[in-house]
């Protein structure tokens, strides 16, 4: 058999989540996979991802040598393998991940977005929706942090607003830095997403979130790089 063609429909086939078969997104056909297909569709240096979204420009198994780092990796490689659509993901992170008191979503904490909207009211398009929000000021609560809609990622400061829209997010940089974990979009030194309360889990499932959105809505963007630094 092909590998990469259904021989039903001729349709793209995709490896399933735990790559024991492939499957014809188009016909709903599935094919066990033997040994030497199997080898000839495994992953190889740390294209661990089934979705076709990604150059990979990381090592990565020097980046998983960090336990932090390689939790947020885990989860960012497992959730978008499990998760076929942004809003069953976004379902997920809201129901299971959301237990840090500094997090806020549309019908949780709801009340701790009314300074944040007002600071980015300027920087999104009307109908555009906050998914969540990552409050990191000490002393001047809803006024600073991250920002995650549907579109765009950003990150408030004092007095500062920048963003990135997630068709335009060349790379995404997994690195490491005073014990933390960062996952950074298209710029090593800014656009930190932040490690979200220190839960590690959270940190790769909205990252894999933002790249749901980005293919989802810019389905002939380009794909993005993974890199890191150890």
């Amino acid at each position: 058999m092909e590998l990469n063609k259904c021989p039903n429909c001729s349709g793209k086939l995709e490896l399933s989540p735990d790559r024991r078969k492939l499957i014809c997104p188009y016909c709903g056909s599935e094919f066990a996979l033997d040994e030497a297909t199997s080898a000839a569709v495994a992953p190889k240096n740390g294209e661990l991802i089934v979705k076709d979204w990604f150059l990979y420009d990381w090592h990565y198994d020097d980046l998983m040598e960090t336990p932090k780092r390689a939790e947020t990796i885990n989860a960012f490689v497992k959730y978008l393998n499990e998760y076929d659509s942004s809003e069953k993901l976004e379902d997920y992170i809201k129901t299971y991940l959301f237990s840090n008191e500094d997090l806020s979503a549309p019908g949780i904490r709801e009340d701790n977005l009314t300074g944040i909207k007002a600071r980015i009211s300027s920087y999104i398009e009307p109908g555009e929706h906050i998914v969540l929000y990552y409050d990191e000021g000490l002393f001047v609560h809803g006024k600073t942090g991250v920002v995650i809609t549907e579109k765009r990622a950003l990150f408030v400061e004092k007095k500062e607003v920048t963003s990135i829209s997630y068709e335009k997010i060349p790379y995404i940089y997994f690195g490491y830095s005073i014990g933390l974990p960062e996952v950074k979009l298209g710029e090593k030194y800014a656009n930190n997403i932040a490690p979200l309360g220190s839960n590690y889990d959270l940190l790769g499932a909205v990252t894999a979130l933002i790249c749901l959105f980005a293919f989802e809505k810019y389905p002939a963007r380009p794909k993005i790089r993974l890199t890191g630094d150890v």
